[in-house]
């Protein structure tokens, strides 16, 4: 298997892109995929920084089936990645609703009697006594023969109004232990997974419908079983440096009485909202394993103490005040630290010259173990490594640039219907500056909690890996689509298709808080400009820029400047219905007659414009500047008796051009095309072009071009070289399509660009750098 892959290198903060390939035997990487997918214990799990489940092992818990509430006892807590990353809990049913014995993918997790095991979603599960109440004895009764080898099939529990109710809002249905063929003790079938309806990584995770349990025997697979997480022979997680007394206080997260009496000594000190804030994804609490940079060296250490230091301003943390920090003791002792102490006050104890204070927000997770679950992310999504990259790296601009692009694995890798997100990123960010502001505003008083960590997100996983990588991985954009949900009020932005101008607005205008591009006379501002016309039967191959002009001809407003950047709306309605079946986007649009308080030409003489008079459109040309006159032209033109009754308006001359106007010929101002977003079947793909001027090549860009495997597969996304793109916009490529009706004549990027044209970016060179 050939795989070819994109190293970093760095200079004086600047990056250049290295390709390098390297081969790879399928069965050395059926095996180490093999190996990247196994079960995950609780302890690995948490190893690698993720917080730990609301269960423990030996909790009693409750499952509603169809047929009504089943019972059992957890008996194995972890993550399956070849599903996903919701928590997973091992269940010993007290009925026989499961199949097996507690065997997966031949990984022994936990024994119970056959056809009791069943492996559910955390999220899936209710404790016992929040289901039965702390004080029911009927809780004793039901699990006190939870070993007996003929179990009666509990009583139903009859629930009153007000609680079927209660029941109702939690939105609970049963799916089912994910596996397809479980059946009740009474040998009918039931539903095939356990989630909650709100839940999108457990919607996506129902939509696979594959079996998790085995009915494999116990007795086959004995070489290959996991011990319990609870056995004192498991072996250690971790095998790095730590010293011993760090790798007990890392397992001590896992008990729930420790993590409660962490949570609640932080929460009543008031720093566990802000904890969150500050961190966004990485939620970093007591006992929470960190990398940190001392004098340009990563240092790694436990989480010891979070709170407030009030700084001096001679402090080297200082930042104008009050600062959130967290106290690390280290691995190592360096000179100069502590022992827990800060400014003579005692936070911690821990060995001497080990203890170090440090604002909260410059932690990281220990890479040493991020690196373990990003090889096992990268695996879900082809094992190619996407790294994260900071600093600024420069938008693709060169032939040298597209050349390097083009080919498989390359733009955004899609998942989960992301198309729509992957186009419209692909286009704002691989080659143009257009919204690089958008990268580097700082944050002002009146952004969300979340905004630096939004644009972080965007930057250094997204927009950094695409310019110096090549490649983002599916991953990465689902971690700005988790994020974008949790903090809007749009829901389904991690499993639903979605429109590109939904999540524009949501990203620009909700999050970002960027300044709209469009201002109009009306005094109306907007990221979009939708063309509204009349279809005209005339027109049957027509222009960008016949539309436009049309559009602003009936809507009677003007534009109030000069936009950076013009994000123009195909006149058609939902994803099936287009006025045109073929639409030209023009490569310039002149916008010269749509700007107020702007100098315009007359149409006849070539002067500077005094009127306008819109029914004479299309007289003295084609386009709205054949409706601006000079004084002169406007009278001789209006003395015509079919013109006498015309309604003209006065313009405005800037004072500027005014008194220099018998001496300077009127410019024209023209906005650039540098993207185009299509639709075709509920499918997002993009054209952009690398670099600007006439010359600069396109390339088509498509998230879900190919596809490894069903169920458990991956898209392969890919950008393909168009050079032929100016001659099909040229007067020669448009004759062909005035001739070609049929759409199947043409080859697919011609026909999906002409056919399918959804959104036209045009860019402003005078104002490319806003």
């Amino acid at each position: 298997m050939q795989n070819s892959s994109n190293m970093i290198s760095s200079s004086s903060g600047s990056h250049r892109r290295v390709a390098s390939n390297s081969s790879t035997s399928s069965a050395n990487l059926n095996t180490n995929t093999k190996e990247l997918l196994r079960p995950l214990s609780l302890a690995e799990c948490v190893a690698d920084g993720s917080p730990p489940p609301p269960l423990v092992i030996n909790d009693k818990v409750v499952w509603i089936s169809d047929n009504g509430p089943e019972y059992g006892v957890v008996k194995w807590l972890g993550k399956l990645p070849d599903v996903g990353n919701d928590w997973m809990a091992g269940v010993d049913f007290i009925n026989p609703v499961g199949s097996g014995t507690g065997l997966y993918n031949d990984h022994q997790l936990f024994d119970t009697r056959i056809n009791h095991a069943s492996l559910v979603p955390v999220i899936g599960l209710m404790k016992a006594q929040d289901y039965l109440g702390a004080s029911n004895p009927t809780a004793g009764l039901i699990f006190s023969g939870s070993q007996s080898s003929t179990p009666q099939k509990p009583r139903r529990i009859k629930a009153n109004k007000k609680e079927l109710e209660v029941k109702s809002d939690d939105k609970r249905v049963p799916l089912s232990h994910l596996s397809s063929n479980h059946k009740t003790s009474d040998g009918s079938p039931i539903e095939s997974h356990l989630v909650t309806i709100n839940d999108p990584i457990n919607r996506s995770l129902h939509s696979k419908e594959r079996s998790i349990d085995s009915p494999k025997s116990k007795s086959n697979n004995t070489s290959n079983s996991l011990i319990s997480y609870s056995s004192p022979t498991e072996p250690p997680v971790r095998t790095t440096s730590l010293s011993s007394h760090l790798i007990e206080k890392q397992q001590k997260v896992v008990d729930k009485e420790t993590t409660n009496s962490w949570n609640n000594s932080i929460s009543s000190a008031g720093f566990s909202s802000q904890i969150n804030g500050v961190n966004g994804d990485r939620d970093f609490e007591i006992g929470s394993v960190v990398e940190i940079s001392i004098d340009g060296i990563p240092r790694f250490g436990v989480v010891q103490w979070i709170g407030l230091l009030s700084l001096s301003s001679g402090d080297e943390n200082y930042d104008s005040g009050d600062c959130l920090m967290a106290g690390i003791e280290l691995e190592d002792e360096l000179p100069g630290l502590s022992d827990g102490t800060y400014n003579g006050r005692r936070y911690f104890e821990c060995a001497p010259r080990k203890g170090y204070f440090v604002k909260l927000n410059q932690c990281l997770k220990d890479s040493r173990f991020a690196s373990i679950s990003e090889r096992r992310r990268s695996a879900l999504f082809g094992s190619i490594d996407c790294p994260t990259v900071t600093g600024d790296v420069p938008p693709l601009s060169t032939s040298e640039d597209l050349q390097a692009l083009c080919g498989k694995n390359r733009g955004i890798q899609g998942h989960h219907n992301s198309c729509y997100l992957d186009a419209t990123l692909f286009s704002m960010f691989s080659c143009t500056t257009i919204f690089e502001s958008l990268l580097h505003r700082p944050p002002r008083t009146d952004d969300i909690p979340e905004y630096k960590e939004v644009q972080r997100i965007l930057k250094e996983e997204i927009v950094n890996p695409l310019r110096a990588n090549l490649y983002v991985r599916a991953d990465r954009v689902m971690h700005l689509r988790t994020l974008l949900e949790k903090i809007s009020s749009v829901r389904g932005l991690t499993t639903e298709e979605k429109d590109p101008e939904e999540f524009i607005n949501l990203l620009l205008n909700q999050i970002l808080k960027a300044e709209p591009f469009l201002k109009l006379s009306s005094g109306l501002e907007s990221f979009f400009y939708q063309l509204f016309v009349e279809k005209d039967e005339k027109l049957t191959l027509p222009t960008v820029q016949q539309l436009f002009d049309q559009s602003f001809l009936a809507s009677d407003i003007k534009l109030r400047e000069v936009p950076p950047c013009l994000l123009i709306q195909m006149p058609r309605f939902g994803r099936q219905f287009k006025m045109y079946p073929r639409i030209v986007p023009s490569l310039y649009l002149d916008i010269t007659d749509v700007l107020d308080n702007s100098p315009r030409q007359c149409a006849i003489c070539g002067q500077c414009a005094e009127y306008e008079c819109k029914e004479c459109f299309g007289l003295f040309g084609e386009g709205l500047d054949s409706t601006a006159f000079c004084g002169k032209c406007i009278e001789k033109n209006h003395s015509h008796k079919k013109r006498s009754k015309h309604k003209t308006t006065k313009l405005s001359i800037p004072t500027e051009f005014n008194m220099l106007k018998e001496h300077s010929q009127v410019p024209r101002i023209y906005m650039e095309l540098f993207a185009v977003l299509c639709i075709e079947t509920s499918h997002y793909v993009s054209f952009v072009k690398c670099g600007s001027g006439p010359d600069s090549p396109w390339c088509f860009f498509d998230s879900m071009a190919d596809r490894k495997g069903e169920q458990n597969g991956y898209n392969i996304p890919e950008v393909v070289s168009f050079p032929d793109l100016r001659w099909w916009l040229s007067e020669e490529g448009t004759t062909f399509l005035m001739n070609t009706k049929d759409d199947k004549m043409l080859p697919e990027m011609p026909r999906r660009l002409f056919s399918d044209a959804y959104i036209c970016w045009y860019a402003s060179d005078v104002l490319r750098y806003r």
